[in-house]
């Protein structure tokens, strides 16, 4: 069967794309026909991202920039644009785990977690809205949120869990503000929320077993996630397919908010 072409003639850019969802999800777009720009913080993991997808016949751009700051997200759409030309799709990927229970909270972790989680997102949509409205509009933007954004499982797994899921919550709040004042020009805002999904950044240090053994007694299905299911998502709600949606969260957990 030849592969989708949903994103022919259209512009992506995705943020976190040197690993994990981020570069799933980029490597799916590229192979449906979009050109898509990479960003991501460190900059030799991301070219060589790159240049595999590159390898595979797609027609990327990397940009490394730390996108929680304003300015860097001006300039990752400003690279977009004087490449491309136009911006259709965006997948605001960018994120970190971490915490701490209440009572041990520092002002350094609470700056770090906000900083990756929420001014990612918010300075994205900032730059990345207009860029769709001036590429003609009717676009879609996805924000990578959590499940844990969605409940407070009164679990001990996830306990000291509160900064990262607070994060998440305020990043699908800023989400659904955005879905609002997008639709004047037909662009939708949605987000997704994995669950426990395998990835560089939630498997450090854990071997496939020991990950397997985490995810399985919080999940229906009895497993971790993978990044390709995700960036399946993704890539749905970024296309066409989707033009009914806009301003929700959307699962992808495995029936973690059911049960863990």
């Amino acid at each position: 069967m030849a592969a989708s072409k949903r994103f022919e003639g259209r512009v992506a850019l995705v943020t976190g794309a040197s690993s994990g969802m981020g570069l799933a999800t980029a490597r799916q777009l590229a192979a449906e026909g979009a050109q898509v720009v990479m960003v991501a913080r460190t900059q030799d993991k991301l070219e060589a991202a790159a240049a595999d997808i590159k390898a595979a016949g797609g027609d990327v751009l990397a940009v490394a920039a730390d996108v929680s700051t304003d300015a860097a997200n001006e300039e990752m759409v400003k690279a977009a644009l004087s490449t491309y030309g136009k911006l259709h799709v965006a997948f605001l990927n960018a994120g970190t785990y971490g915490g701490a229970p209440v009572d041990q909270v520092t002002e350094e972790l609470f700056n770090k977690i906000f900083d990756a989680n929420v001014k990612s997102v918010a300075f994205g949509l900032k730059h990345v809205l207009p860029a769709i409205e001036r590429s003609g509009g009717g676009g879609s933007v996805v924000v990578n949120s959590s499940c844990m954004g969605l409940r407070a499982p009164a679990n001990p797994t996830f306990t000291g869990a509160g900064l990262y899921a607070g994060s998440k919550a305020a990043a699908d709040m800023i989400m659904r503000y955005a879905a609002i004042e997008a639709s004047k020009h037909k662009t939708r805002v949605n987000s997704v929320a994995p669950g426990i999904v395998r990835t560089e950044l939630m498997g450090e240090g854990m071997t496939e077993q020991g990950y397997h053994d985490f995810a399985a007694p919080v999940s229906l299905v009895g497993r971790a996630g993978t990044s390709n299911e995700v960036s399946a998502l993704v890539c749905f709600l970024a296309s066409d397919e989707a033009r009914f949606i806009t301003g929700s969260v959307h699962e992808i957990d495995g029936g973690w908010r059911l049960k863990a």
